[in-house]
């Protein structure tokens, strides 16, 4: 080890001498990277007055220098969560190997700035150090610094002052830790939830600036400007909050202060900016629904840097197009129109964000839709929050980007570079239990979980998925699979960490569902019913919580037991929100509900004196289609697809009932057990009944048993989805900031 540790070292010197000397010749020196791996960057670094600068604001841009002078940059960047399936986030998963293939991977989609959110283990610095090593067009970086939002919110989840001295002191502490991990001078002790070991490796040289917190919750911004009257506007050496700053402003320029200190120990300066959203922008939005959405503001311009701080100050939001619901409600949004003429409200928000942080870099820090079959929420012009296509995510975040720059604004940096299993959203997080199962499956119907340009998918690879397409070969290659033969067709039952999947294989003929229906049965539990009144002539031998019925194109759904469905048992018996019928609560009552999730609760518009009504979206209509991602007739949303003798059919977990596939958790009948509550199964009981042509009574048949081993360690591999390509093309478009 001596050995190599020495041939190291003496590599590292003669680089040094090399790199120093290149540096000289080109007017600026290049700084040797303090790795154990003696690393060196191309990266130019101003030094004045002993104060070393690779990234400034310069009238008005986040800019680089490039040995010469000061270059503005529109900045493309992407948001990289800390995960990967069957871990949660704190545990760090991702390997360095990780982090070097999606680098790369990065930069061919034209990206120049990579987003993380908090301290990562020290392989991943090693590994940007060492993916930088030597390039003249480096991946920089944005780098967050996590706020203490327990302390923010407190044990009993009520929002707490943050200008208390534990929370202030815990956020410090933070700060210390992300500046010397960038620096690569800290050794960090064991801690749950957090990075630890030792960090060496010096990225600084590629740090485009700081973003420092979260989301701020409104009601803890009202709690710490309540309980402060009158404070006087913080002073700091680097930082200082303006005569009508907020409490709550004071704070946050006492912590980008910290930052500015704590960089300063290593003689640098750079960009620094705090996280920031819609829900605390400082607009005013008179027709936004929701009180906690306009009830606070947190306003960039009330914090600015003093004369010692020469890299500059700039302000960074997450923006989406589909919430908060100010901008499918904002009247004058609604009619805006941006430089293509066509109407858009987002950037009609965008156009008014910018006019307000007149004089420093503004960014959208977080952009971008889903390409989940899922959603939680509809947006203005198509934007919805969920069931888009691989294709229609690429496209929608393509004009967003493009939005975003337009608007003058100077860089987007889109969420996300990969799906996330663990994530929750508001419309399903009820029926996904336990909550620290949820990285072992992946959840088609929580939009959250889709956001990525990589998809992370069931299986050790693409040959380990079944693909929708008429071949049958994927199936063959499945030894678990579970075989039934009928008098008119087989029917192959297998699954993975996303799915259970059915293939339908005729004896004679071809697939005519829009002749002859085809109604497939699903039992879980005990109870049920043994008729649907979306199957007429069809008698089930058990009773059915769901029951699929393939039709035709445009007419295939799955519906689930009235009895059994949440749906209408919480906003319709519980809530009053839906038309509810006493019937609904029997389950052998023979009636079958469309599956459905909400995507928005009653709203009332000040502005416009509107009532909105509760809405939901029908999330159980079964789309035909082909997923096999090498055909040009792909579609990630397709759920079945018929050719020839052969259909198959694929269905998301949730959709059958399942909280967590992996321990084999259902829900239990809500009106039985008092509320969502959860059970065991002991398999899926399938029964499938393909529609007599004569319309004759169809008598029960015997079910597939379907059952399955649980799993501890679910399997994934990685993919490009369509919208990669689309959005390598935008990145790749030459935009310059504009002035």
């Amino acid at each position: 080890m001596k050995k190599k540790n020495t041939v190291r070292l003496a590599l590292g010197i003669a680089a040094l001498i090399v790199i120093c000397a290149v540096g000289w010749v080109y007017g600026a020196p290049y700084i040797q990277m303090s790795s154990t791996a003696s690393l060196n960057t191309m990266q130019p670094i101003q030094e004045e007055q002993g104060i070393k600068r690779m990234a400034s604001v310069k009238d008005g841009h986040l800019a680089v220098y490039d040995g010469t002078e000061w270059k503005p940059e529109f900045w493309n960047g992407i948001n990289m969560g800390a995960t990967t399936p069957g871990h949660a986030p704190g545990e760090l998963s991702p390997s360095k190997e990780d982090y070097l293939r999606w680098f790369g991977q990065m930069k061919d989609m034209n990206v120049n700035v990579l987003r993380i959110y908090t301290i990562l283990p020290p392989y991943f610095y090693e590994a940007l150090a060492e993916f930088n090593s030597g390039r003249k067009d480096p991946l920089y970086m944005l780098h967050g610094i996590w706020s203490p939002e327990e302390a923010l919110m407190g044990e009993n989840g009520q929002p707490r002052d943050a200008l208390q001295e534990d929370t202030i002191e815990q956020f410090r502490q933070e700060i210390k830790d992300a500046v010397q991990v960038v620096h690569g001078k800290i050794n960090l002790k064991s801690n749950p939830g957090h990075a630890s070991g030792k960090f060496t490796a010096d990225v600084s040289p590629y740090l485009l600036g700081w973003i420092v917190g979260t989301e701020w919750d409104p009601y803890v911004v009202k709690k710490t400007d309540d309980a402060h009257p009158g404070m006087k506007p913080f002073a700091g050496t680097y930082f200082q909050a303006s005569a009508d700053a907020s409490p709550f402003e004071s704070w946050l320029a006492q912590m980008l202060d910290t930052v500015a200190q704590e960089e300063m120990k290593f003689g640098w300066q750079r960009p620094v900016s705090f996280t920031n959203w819609v829900t605390t922008d400082p607009l005013t939005h008179p027709n936004e629904p929701a009180d906690n959405e306009d009830l606070v503001s947190v306003d960039p311009m009330h914090v600015s840097p003093t004369e010692q701080w020469t890299a500059g100050y700039f302000a960074s939001y997450h923006v989406y197009p589909y919430y908060p619901d100010l901008l499918r409600y904002e009247e004058k949004y609604q009619t805006y129109k941006d430089s293509t003429g066509e109407i858009n409200p987002y950037a009609g928000y965008l156009h008014d964000l910018r006019a307000h942080h007149q004089g420093i870099p503004l960014i959208v820090a977080e952009y971008g839709v889903p390409s989940s079959r899922g959603m939680a929420h509809f947006g203005p012009v198509g934007r919805n929050q969920g069931m888009h296509t691989e294709k229609e995510q690429g496209e929608i975040n393509a004009d967003l980007y493009r939005s975003i720059y337009d608007e003058k604004l100077d860089g987007a940096v889109m969420f996300s570079w990969q799906d996330e299993w663990f994530k929750i959203t508001w419309n399903t997080m009820d029926l996904d239990a336990p909550i620290q199962r949820r990285p072992f499956w992946r959840n088609m119907l929580t939009n959250e979980e889709h956001f990525g340009v990589i998809a992370v998918e069931p299986g050790r690879s693409k040959e380990d998925l079944i693909m929708l397409d008429g071949k049958t070969a994927d199936w063959e290659r499945k030894k678990n699979a579970v075989v039934k033969d009928y008098p008119q067709f087989s029917l192959t039952t297998v699954h993975d960490e996303a799915y259970v999947y059915m293939m339908l294989k005729k004896k004679e003929g071809s697939w005519q569902t829009d002749q002859q229906p085809l109604d497939i049965g699903f039992d879980t539990l005990d109870g049920g019913s043994t008729t649907s009144d979306k199957a007429p002539g069809v008698a089930f031998g058990k009773g059915q919580e769901f029951m699929l019925r393939i039709k035709g194109a445009n007419d295939s759904a799955i519906y689930v037991n009235s009895a059994y469905d949440q749906h209408t048992w919480l906003y319709g018996s519980v809530q009053k929100l839906l038309p509810w019928k006493q019937e609904f609560a029997r389950d052998g009552s023979g009636i079958f509900l469309p599956w459905k999730l909400p995507t928005s609760k009653e709203l009332y518009l000040p502005q416009s004196k509107k009532k909105v009504p509760f809405e939901d979206v029908e999330i159980g209509i079964m789309k035909p289609g082909i997923t096999d991602p090498d055909s040009p007739e792909f579609n990630n949303l397709a759920d079945w697809y018929a050719s020839g003798d052969v259909m198959e059919i694929r269905i998301p977990w949730m959709l059958l009932g399942f909280t967590d596939p992996s321990t084999a958790k259902v829900w239990r009948y809500p009106y039985e057990a008092g509320g969502l509550k959860f059970v065991e199964t002991k398999g899926i009981r399938i029964e499938p009944h393909l529609q007599p042509a004569s319309g004759a009574q169809e008598a029960a048949v015997e079910p597939v048993q379907y059952k399955w081993n649980k799993w501890e360690k679910p399997e994934y591999h990685e993919r490009f989805k369509q919208s990669y390509d689309i959005l390598k093309q935008a990145f790749g478009e030459k935009r310059p900031p504009k002035s």
